[in-house]
């Protein structure tokens, strides 16, 4: 007589690791960009226009979007009203190259958890980006480089 054993699996499934999607239509900015969070221990995904980080979104939610204001057809505005619709509790971090007058700055701080100025700020951004993020060592290392 064969005799069976019941075979243990799990049932757990593992959830995704938490990224930083950036969008920026500049490729050299958002390659630099890339290299920053990277460095700081963080996943991330980089899209070059609004319309790619809506298909990462859809794909894959993200813990922190962040944006560039001026982009071709939606810009920055456009894809955190999409945002807000869709993931109303992801921080939205906006990075912008503008000089906004103060009008145009507080409803742009109602949007966005940040408002960041270009060139960025290196120190202040990752500061912000660690009190979004979980800590760098439970990142996913497929997608990142090692923490600095």
């Amino acid at each position: 007589m064969l005799s069976v054993l019941p075979i243990a699996f799990s049932t757990q499934v593992r959830s995704p690791r938490p990224y930083v999607l950036l969008v920026d239509d500049h490729e050299p900015s958002l390659r630099r960009l890339c290299q920053v969070v990277k460095g700081a221990g963080y996943p991330c995904l980089a899209a070059n226009s609004a319309a790619e980080a809506l298909i990462h979104c859809d794909a894959r939610r993200p813990q922190v979007v962040v944006t560039d204001l001026s982009m071709p057809n939606l810009d920055g505005l456009g894809l955190a009203g999409w945002m807000n619709l869709r993931y109303p509790s992801v921080p939205l971090i906006l990075m912008t190259g503008q000089e906004l007058d103060s009008s145009s700055l507080d409803t742009l701080r109602r949007t966005f958890t940040a408002v960041l100025s270009k060139p960025l700020d290196v120190e202040s951004f990752l500061d912000r980006l660690d009190r979004l993020m979980p800590h760098p060592l439970n990142a996913d290392p497929t997608l990142t480089a090692p923490p600095r």
